[in-house]
């Protein structure tokens, strides 16, 4: 996945999480094609977790500092993909049918997470003449 201006929301705080997100999937992907399958994808997705879990609050907090009326919602497909990682993380061992499935899914989860629903968050911000690139709570 390549990081380009299409992904950005205009918060630079988050547009950077998203940049580090897509970083962490780089280099699983990296990893999955130097044949490393089950120790790549195990490090991803407890770094995924980790990462995911830091943004999504910090994310959160400026939705909720701000009043974003589709809080919830956007909260509701945060909790549902970090329960996804986790449910993934603690099943262990995997074939690499299973870590390209992971691989696919995140991908698309994570283009598709902020190409709509962040950027919809960032539009909602700049319809409020919310400062762009104004720093978002630290989580």
């Amino acid at each position: 996945m390549e990081w380009d201006a299409a992904y950005a929301i205009g918060q630079s705080a988050v547009d950077g999480d998203h940049q580090r997100l897509f970083q962490l999937f780089n280099q699983f992907s990296a990893a999955i094609a130097a044949g490393e399958t089950r120790e790549s994808a195990n490090r991803f997705l407890r770094e995924l977790a980790d990462y995911s879990a830091y943004h999504f609050r910090r994310e959160e907090g400026l939705m909720h500092a701000v009043g974003y009326p589709d809080y919830a919602k956007h909260k509701k497909m945060h909790d549902t993909f970090a329960d996804f990682v986790r449910r993934q993380s603690d099943s262990g061992a995997r074939d690499l049918e299973e870590v390209q499935f992971l691989q696919s899914y995140v991908e698309m989860w994570l283009c598709g997470h902020i190409l709509v629903m962040d950027k919809w968050f960032g539009e909602w911000l700049d319809g409020r003449g919310e400062k762009a690139g104004a720093a978002a709570p630290t989580a």
